[in-house]
């Protein structure tokens, strides 16, 4: 299976048109619409939990080493 995206929104008549062109090459086509979803970032994702900590004396290197067991040197 090959995956086909086209990125940008088409007409009903460009539609009509490459489903004409795969149908020409007996190509099985399935066309299903999404909206674009946006990527984002880590501290994008994350943000709303800045400053969480801010009134504690601790980072995220202490709170990993603390969830993995790791004892530091």
């Amino acid at each position: 299976m090959t995956l086909i995206t086209v990125k940008n929104t088409i007409s009903s008549v460009q539609m009509s048109v490459l489903m004409r062109l795969f149908d020409t090459w007996n190509m099985n086509v399935e066309i299903s619409d999404t909206e674009k979803t946006e990527h984002k970032t880590f501290s994008q994702q994350f943000s709303k939990t800045r400053g969480m900590w801010q009134d504690y004396d601790i980072d995220g290197d202490t709170l990993r080493n603390e969830a993995w067991g790791i004892q530091e040197k």
